[in-house]
């Protein structure tokens, strides 16, 4: 098998399978309500992928068709109870949720009014078992605030440890910045994390910022606020030997702007 194999569509189902019960299985609390507005059910299904590589569906597809989401349901059982009003199945609202992040809708606003198009919605509300009733934007609010962050933290967690399980990622090093959202590691163009990132020397780093930015305030006739400001410094790394063109990494990106209206009395 090469290097690369173990993350072939192929590979990935048939590790899932047992992933899958797996997660089942250590999470098989039963759910007390037994009417539900929606009604989510996994179904396996075959992923295409495209000659260009794209994925037949788009990503929210290859996800509801190779990881079982029933955990949410035993998971998020105890904020529930029997005489509650009925209420959407949990794995539907936090997959309408994931599908939202996936594909690029920053307000849900929008992402309902697909959600709602009788076409453009048909896969979303399929995937998450809305068959009827669409969830509301106070819908999505209510669900978070009835989990608390700790445990709708600790869903992504089971996610996590499923691509953890796949070999997708190794908890060797993970840079993110809580969401899904696309980000940056916390050093720009750093490719090597080692003990020795821990402290960084920037020895002349605060003289270079102030002479920059003195230099733009006293020829504002030539330079433009709005442009970025960079400063890099030597990466600590002993390992960037191997690579020359490695060895510096960007610490402080700046800009500067004109003040909108009057500054503050206590500003100096």
């Amino acid at each position: 098998m090469t290097q690369l194999s173990r993350f072939t569509i192929n590979t990935v189902s048939r590790k899932l399978n047992s992933i899958n019960a797996e997660v089942t299985l250590a999470n098989a609390k039963p759910f007390p309500c037994h009417t539900l507005l929606s009604q989510y059910q996994f179904k396996k299904q075959f992923v295409k992928i495209l000659p260009n590589g794209d994925i037949q569906g788009g990503y929210s597809k290859m996800i509801i068709s190779l990881i079982d989401f029933s955990f949410v349901r035993s998971l998020t059982a105890g904020c529930y109870t029997i005489k509650s009003p009925p209420p959407y199945d949990p794995p539907s609202l936090f997959l309408l949720e994931l599908f939202r992040y996936i594909d690029g809708y920053q307000s849900m606003d929008k992402f309902l009014v697909v959600l709602r198009d009788k076409d453009r919605g048909r896969a979303y509300r399929s995937y998450a078992g809305i068959k009827n009733l669409v969830p509301t934007k106070g819908t999505f609010s209510n669900f978070k605030a009835r989990l608390g962050p700790d445990l709708y933290n600790e869903i992504f967690h089971i996610l996590v440890s499923i691509f953890h399980k796949l070999q997708m990622i190794t908890f060797n090093i993970l840079a993110h910045d809580g969401t899904l959202y696309p980000t940056r590691a916390r050093y720009k163009g750093c490719i090597y994390f080692t003990s020795q990132c821990k402290g960084l020397e920037a020895n002349d780093l605060l003289v270079r910022v102030k002479k920059q930015i003195m230099y733009r305030i006293n020829n504002l006739h030539k330079v433009r606020l709005d442009k970025e400001i960079r400063f890099k410094i030597k990466c600590p790394s002993d390992r960037v030997e191997e690579e020359p063109k490695r060895k510096k990494i960007e610490a402080v990106a700046l800009k500067l702007s004109h003040l909108k209206g009057k500054p503050s009395l206590d500003q100096p």
